[in-house]
């Protein structure tokens, strides 16, 4: 897996799982047929690691810190898991927390807010439970036949909005385990166009996307210009475009893409090399993320379904980093309501100061004591008021103007 840079992280899925009662073993076995039998199960649990494609960050004494690049690798994983280990000699049962983001990293270590609260979920989950955050519900549930049911939210020490969370169903004779695929399925495929002047790259997207019955490729482009005309004609939910093409270079055709306002076109850009420049205008213009192109298949998938939803589940850690890191140097902080938001409401600044932090509605419906509804329409209003397609836009608008200011750096007191 690539490694996260302090600077710049990667989105991925952190795991931790705890052994209940591994400790007891030593008093009720002795040393040498407790250690045997410990030994045994974090065996099992490196064994689904290695077969999902995760690296233990650390071990924990009783359990393990996992990352994946893939939020459905590590629900797969935290299933394995339970299985493996559930009902095996010495009465262990493990109990795992999921979140996923862009943590910071420290050497091989990884810290910030998504490690805090994987660990808080498994520190909440009971014995044989997996918890995870709805983030990870939302890009996973449509990969993984394991059922994940809204579980309510959880205040999470240190930080101070709540989380939503589901529970993970992995047991095989448990009634909710599987769902009829009728139940689950869209009422229509995401329809997604591919635009990259190298055809191979197009084909392997291709293969990888249209092999998911909720996703449909309707469309190539081998240049930003033929990538305009195809979006504009095709509609389609999402559009991959590389920064760099022949004719008219990514970053321009997205802003084209993302100026009509007749569209509904979520733009994921695709890069080479994990420049910030880049990265930062695409963000600017209206863009839903950025990938690699040498990334996995379930990082695709995931940045697929995030931009069809439409919500921001961008993990807004490296977006407000990033983001503070080029508005900041333009853009003094106000004092007072700067000139370019004097249009809102003061319940609307309100609103969008808890969106550029990356609250989801609900949890700024419990952070202001509003409903949920009521936040839906005041957000419907900011970005209507200010012209602003989603979330992102709204992220950024609100550090380019100084309404918020950088909240996270690398020795951000989020390190644990």
């Amino acid at each position: 897996m690539t490694q996260p840079s302090a600077m710049q992280a990667s989105f991925v899925a952190i795991l931790f799982t705890d052994l209940v009662g591994a400790a007891a073993l030593f008093e009720r076995h002795g040393d040498d047929a407790a250690d045997a039998l410990r030994r045994g199960h974090f065996a099992r649990l490196r064994a689904a690691i290695d077969a999902h494609d995760g690296r233990e960050i650390k071990s924990t004494g009783e359990g393990l810190m996992v990352a994946f690049t893939s939020a459905a690798a590590a629900v797969r994983c935290a299933v394995e898991m339970q299985r493996q280990t559930s009902g095996t000699v010495g009465g262990l049962q493990a109990r795992i927390g999921i979140d996923a983001g862009e943590p910071l990293a420290d050497g091989d270590d990884l810290y910030g807010t998504p490690v805090i609260v994987a660990r808080h979920l498994c520190d909440a989950a009971a014995d044989g439970e997996v918890l995870a955050t709805a983030v990870v519900r939302q890009i996973a549930g449509p990969r993984v036949t394991t059922i994940m049911r809204p579980a309510g939210a959880i205040r999470v020490t240190g930080l101070s909005e709540v989380v939503s969370i589901a529970t993970v169903h992995w047991r095989e004779d448990d009634g909710e385990q599987t769902a009829p695929p009728e139940a689950e399925a869209p009422a229509r495929p995401i329809t997604v166009v591919i635009a990259d002047d190298q055809r191979l790259l197009r084909a392997g997207f291709r293969v990888i996307l249209d092999a998911e019955p909720d996703i449909e490729v309707i469309g190539e482009a081998q240049d930003g210009r033929a990538a305009v005309d195809i979006v504009t004609r095709r509609r389609p939910d999402v559009a991959l475009l590389d920064i760099r093409m022949p004719e008219l270079d990514g970053l321009a055709a997205a802003e084209r893409i993302l100026s009509d306002h007749s569209l509904a076109t979520a733009v994921v850009m695709l890069t080479t090399f994990d420049i910030s420049e880049y990265i930062y205008e695409a963000l600017r213009i209206g863009a839903s993320g950025f990938l690699l192109k040498d990334t996995t298949a379930d990082r695709l998938l995931d940045a697929v379904r995030v931009a069809a939803a439409g919500d921001a589940l961008i993990a807004p850690s490296i977006t407000r980093r990033l983001i503070a890191q080029f508005a900041r140097a333009a853009r003094p902080h106000h004092s007072g309501t700067p000139p370019e938001l004097t249009e809102l409401t003061a319940r609307e600044l309100d609103v969008l100061r808890l969106v550029a932090r990356g609250l989801s509605n609900t949890e700024i419906a419990q952070r202001l004591i509003l409903g949920e509804n009521t936040i839906k329409t005041h957000v419907g209003r900011i970005f209507s008021k200010l012209g602003l397609r989603d979330r992102v836009q709204a992220v950024v608008l609100a550090y380019e103007t100084g309404l918020v200011e950088r909240e996270l750096s690398p020795d951000s007191s989020e390190h644990s």
